[in-house]
C-alpha cells in the first residue's frame, strides 16, 4: 500500500513537471518576441521582415508572435472608430462663404453640377460654417477652393493659389470618410466639386480618379434609377440629381475621348431623361446640347478606332445633325475666322466649351478616317494617286477647317480666370498640331499659309497672356511657337525656287536635323490623334501616344517635363507646387 502512494505521488509530481515547463516554454517565447520587438526602431524606412519557418520558405511568422504582438496593445486601442483629420488650419468662415455666393455662377458656367438656388439657400444657413457633415464639409471646401480661383487676379495666381488649395486640402481629408458613407447624394456632390476643382490643375490622372468615385457614389446611392411613380422626392434634390448625374456624364466622356482612358459609363450611359429646361434660359439650353453632344463622343471615346469607314461616316453625320439643332445665334461654324474674331468674345463660357468640344469630336472622327485610309493604301500597293488624294482629301480638309475653328474660338474666350482658361487649351493645342501635320504634310496646300497665320495668331494670343495677365504660359507659348517656325520653314522651302522637289531634303532649321517630312509621317501615319499628343504635353496621364509625343517634343527640341508632366505644363497649376502631395518614404 505504501509503496502504491509513493508511485502515484511521483506520477503527480511528474505532471505538475511537465506542466511547469509547458508555462516556462511559453513565457520563454513570449520573452523572445518582447525582446526582439524591443530591438526594434521604434520607425524603420522599409517595412520590418516576417520571420521566416523552419525551412525558411515561408514568410508567414509563428502564431505565437502574432498574438505575443497583439497582446502588447489593448483591443480597444486597435478597434476603435476612426476620426477625421483636418489636412489645412484654414476653415470656412462666412466671409468663404460669401464669396462662394458671389461666385458661384462662375464656377458652374460650364458644368451646372449643382442646384445654384439650393446651393445659395444652404450657404446663407447662420449654421453652415458649423455643419459638422462629411458631405457638406466636402462640397463647401471645395467650392471655396474653386471660388478662390475665379476671385484671383491672373498676375498673383501663383501666390494665392496655395489659398484655394489650403482649403481643398480640408476638403480631401473627408474623402475616406466620403468613401465609407458614400450612400447619399450629398457625397457624391462633394467629391464632383474635388473633381472640378482639380480639373483646373494639371493633375488629369486624380481628376478621373476624382471623377470615377463620383460616378460610383452615384451608382451606389441609386441616383441614376428613376424614381417610381409612388416616390416624391423635393424638386431641389430631383434637380440636383438631373445635374449631378449628367454633368458626370459629359465630363467623364471629355475625359475618355481626350485621353482614350474607357469610360466609367455602362454603354447605355444614363438612364435619366436629358436636363431640363429649368428657367428657359440659355445656360440650360446649352447644358442640354452639352449633354446631347456627350452621347455622340461616348461612342466616339470607346469605339473610335474598332469602327469602320461607314460607321465613322454615320458618327459624323450625327455631329452635323446635332450642329443644326443648336440655335442660330450659338450654333458653331466651322468657318468662321474672320480676322475681327479676337476683338469680339464668345457669349460665355458654356458656349465657347460647347463650340470646342464640337470641333474636336469633330476632328477626331475625321482624323479615324484619314488613319482608315492610310491603313487601305497600305493594303492595296497598286493604290494611284488619285484614289490616295480620293480617300485622304475630305477628311483632311474637315479636320484643317476644325482646327482653325477651334483656335479662334479660343482667341475670344470669354473667361479671364487663369485657371478657367486652362480647361480650354487643349483644344486649341491639339488644333495647332493638326495644322503643323498637315502643313508638313502638304506645305504647298493653298490654305497652308492661312494655316500659318493662325498659327501666328495663336503664339500672340499666348504672348499676351503671359506679358498682359502674368499667366504661367511660358512653356506652351514657346512650345506653339516652335510649331509655327518648323511649319513656316516647311512651307518656304516647298516654295523655293531651290529646293528640291522630295521634301526629305528639305533643311529646316531644328536642333535635331529631323525634317518636317518626319514630322509629317509621326503626326499622320504614327500617333493615334493630335488630342492625344496634347494630353501627353499638358498633363500626367500616359495614354496609347505618350512615346509619340516625347519623339516628337525631341525632334522639336522641347525638353521634357518634370515629375511625370508633359512639356506645357505649368509650375503653378502642379498640386505639388502648392504641397498637395505626400513626402517620399514611411509617414512620420
Amino acid at each position: 500500500m505504501t509503496l502504491h502512494r509513493r508511485e502515484e505521488h511521483a506520477a503527480q509530481h511528474r505532471g505538475h513537471a511537465s506542466i511547469s515547463k509547458q508555462r516556462v516554454e511559453a513565457l520563454e517565447d513570449r520573452l523572445a518576441v518582447l525582446e526582439s520587438m524591443l530591438r526594434q526602431k521604434t520607425r524603420t524606412s522599409t517595412p520590418p521582415q516576417l520571420a521566416l519557418g523552419a525551412q525558411g520558405s515561408s514568410p508567414t511568422p509563428p502564431f505565437r508572435q502574432i498574438s505575443g504582438r497583439f497582446a502588447l496593445w489593448k483591443r480597444e486601442e486597435c478597434t476603435k472608430v476612426l476620426t477625421r483629420t483636418a489636412l489645412s488650419p484654414l476653415t470656412a468662415e462666412a466671409s468663404e462663404l460669401h464669396m462662394v455666393e458671389e461666385s458661384l455662377d462662375n464656377v458652374c458656367a460650364e458644368l451646372p453640377f449643382l442646384c445654384i438656388p439650393w446651393f445659395r439657400e444652404q450657404i446663407r444657413r447662420p449654421d453652415a460654417v458649423h455643419v459638422p457633415d462629411a458631405w457638406w464639409q466636402g462640397l463647401t471646401y471645395a467650392t471655396i477652393a474653386s471660388a478662390a480661383h475665379f476671385r484671383t487676379l491672373n498676375s498673383c495666381f501663383r501666390d494665392l493659389a496655395v489659398y484655394a488649395w489650403a482649403f481643398f486640402r480640408n476638403a480631401y481629408a473627408v474623402l475616406p470618410e466620403l468613401l465609407l458613407r458614400g450612400d447619399s447624394l450629398g457625397a457624391a456632390q462633394a467629391v464632383m466639386a474635388m473633381a472640378m476643382f482639380v480639373r483646373q490643375s494639371t493633375d488629369t490622372r486624380t481628376t478621373s480618379l476624382l471623377l470615377s468615385i463620383a460616378i460610383r457614389m452615384q451608382h451606389s446611392a441609386g441616383l441614376h434609377v428613376k424614381t417610381t411613380s409612388e416616390t416624391i422626392l423635393p424638386p431641389a434634390e430631383v434637380e440636383n440629381r438631373s445635374r449631378l448625374l449628367w454633368a458626370a456624364f459629359i465630363l467623364d466622356m471629355d475625359i475618355s475621348v481626350n485621353s482614350g482612358l474607357p469610360p466609367v459609363h455602362a454603354d447605355q450611359g444614363v438612364t435619366l431623361d436629358l436636363p431640363g429646361l429649368q428657367d428657359g434660359g440659355q445656360q440650360d439650353m446649352v447644358f442640354r446640347l452639352r449633354a446631347e453632344l456627350a452621347g455622340i463622343q461616348r461612342r466616339i471615346g470607346s469605339q473610335l478606332f474598332n469602327l469602320s469607314q461607314a460607321d465613322l461616316l454615320v458618327l459624323e453625320s450625327e455631329l452635323g445633325a446635332w450642329s443644326l439643332r443648336v440655335p442660330l445665334e450659338i450654333r458653331p461654324n466651322l468657318h468662321d475666322q474672320q480676322e475681327s474674331s479676337s476683338n469680339h468674345q464668345a457669349a460665355d463660357v458654356s458656349v465657347a466649351m460647347l463650340h470646342l468640344v464640337y470641333y474636336n469630336s469633330l476632328a477626331m472622327v475625321c482624323w479615324a478616317s484619314l488613319r482608315h485610309a492610310k491603313m487601305q493604301m497600305l493594303e492595296s500597293p497598286q493604290a494611284t494617286d488619285s484614289d490616295i488624294h480620293g480617300l485622304t482629301s475630305r477628311p483632311t480638309s474637315i479636320a484643317r477647317a476644325a482646327a482653325r475653328a477651334a483656335i479662334s474660338s479660343l482667341l475670344r474666350f470669354p473667361t479671364e480666370s487663369f485657371a478657367d482658361l486652362w480647361k480650354a487649351l487643349c483644344y486649341p493645342v491639339s488644333a495647332s498640331i493638326v495644322l503643323l501635320a498637315v502643313v508638313c504634310k502638304e506645305p504647298t496646300h493653298p490654305e497652308a499659309r492661312g494655316d500659318l497665320s493662325l498659327l501666328a495668331r495663336f503664339v500672340e494670343f499666348l504672348d499676351k497672356m503671359v506679358r498682359d495677365e502674368g499667366c504661367d504660359l511660358q512653356r506652351m507659348r514657346d512650345g506653339i511657337s516652335t510649331f509655327e517656325k518648323v511649319a513656316t520653314h516647311a512651307v518656304r522651302a516647298a516654295l523655293g525656287s531651290d529646293m528640291p522637289v522630295n521634301p526629305a531634303l528639305w533643311p529646316l532649321s531644328m536642333a535635331s536635323g529631323q525634317t518636317g517630312n518626319a514630322i509629317a509621317k509621326l503626326l499622320t501615319c504614327t500617333s493615334y490623334h493630335p488630342m492625344y499628343l496634347t494630353q501627353s504635353f499638358m498633363g500626367n496621364t500616359p495614354n496609347r501616344d505618350t512615346d509619340n509625343a516625347k519623339q516628337l517634343a525631341a525632334i522639336l527640341g522641347l525638353s521634357w517635363g518634370k515629375n511625370g508632366y508633359g512639356p506645357f505644363a505649368p509650375d503653378s497649376l502642379m498640386p505639388a507646387t502648392h504641397g498637395f502631395a505626400f513626402g517620399s518614404g514611411s509617414p512620420e
